[in-house]
């Protein structure tokens, strides 16, 4: 349950979908049922093009509350959007503790938080309150429990390489460069699922290469797994990876590894992801 609980929460801040209040009339409601939650959906509007998804655990209570627009297949200036794409986020969300009182509650618009964004203690007293226009933060308060003002961290933080980025970048070019010639093999992408303490406990690659090379590709994808779980600790007794944190607490994320020949040097980037 505590996973499902952080991977909801994760939907806040790496998500955004246009929200309908329950005073709406509602079209129809459409429910599913899932391992460790169930799902309400209700549409409104004369096209369905309005709907409020409500998540609810499995011993009823509400757990969270998102409200989204579906956006026309063509966009006035012509451009087509897929059926993922077409999915916006637009007014309140909202997310319960356990106890069923309100723990997070937002505004969205087009896409972004745009309003004020609430964090609240589980007694009801304001943990962070900050305000966003289009997706820029533009203040933020956040406060203990006993009502004082203290310094507000991010409300979540993506993970981070606690290495450094020179012996990394050394280290990909010795183990892979012999692999990664730029013509055969082009580019070499790792998903590293990083866990809440910070250890890597999976890595997935696919090789971008020459469809002429495609035999070898599966023999590509298990030695650059095996580079990146064999990689060294970067400080003595210190792991290479610091978790996200989501609220302050740690939680599970990937970080995605490119490695790729530009110029006949190989290069590397890193992003993190919810």
């Amino acid at each position: 349950m505590y996973a499902l609980y952080l991977l909801l929460l994760g939907l806040v801040v790496s998500q955004s979908v246009v929200a309908q209040t329950d005073l709406a009339p509602v079209n129809h409601v459409i429910r599913h049922s899932y391992a460790e939650y169930d799902e309400e959906i209700l549409y409104f509007g004369k096209h369905d093009q309005y709907f409020t998804v409500r998540t609810y655990l499995k011993n009823g209570s509400l757990f969270r509350l998102d409200s989204y627009t579906i956006q026309p297949k063509t966009l006035p200036n012509g451009f087509q959007l897929d059926s993922l794409s077409r999915i916006v986020r637009y007014g309140p969300t909202k997310i319960m503790y356990p106890n069923g009182k309100v723990y997070i509650s937002c505004e969205y618009k087009g896409d972004m938080l745009h309003g004020p964004f609430m964090v609240l203690y589980e007694d009801g007293s304001v943990k962070r309150r900050e305000y966003y226009r289009g997706g820029i933060l533009g203040k933020s308060e956040c406060y203990t429990p006993d009502g004082a003002k203290q310094t507000c961290a991010p409300f979540y933080q993506v993970a981070q390489f606690q290495g450094k980025p020179n012996e990394l970048s050394a280290y990909l070019k010795q183990k892979l460069s012999p692999v990664l010639d730029g013509e055969r093999i082009r580019r070499i992408t790792a998903t590293l699922t990083i866990n809440e303490i910070g250890q890597v406990i999976g890595v997935k690659a696919i090789v971008n290469g020459n469809p002429a090379e495609s035999v070898k590709m599966p023999d590509v994808v298990s030695y650059a797994q095996q580079v990146i779980r064999n990689m060294p600790e970067w400080t003595p007794d210190k792991l290479n990876w610091k978790p996200a944190l989501n609220d302050g607490v740690a939680t599970a994320s990937t970080c995605v590894l490119s490695v790729y020949r530009v110029y006949g040097s190989v290069q590397y980037n890193l992003f993190y992801r919810m």
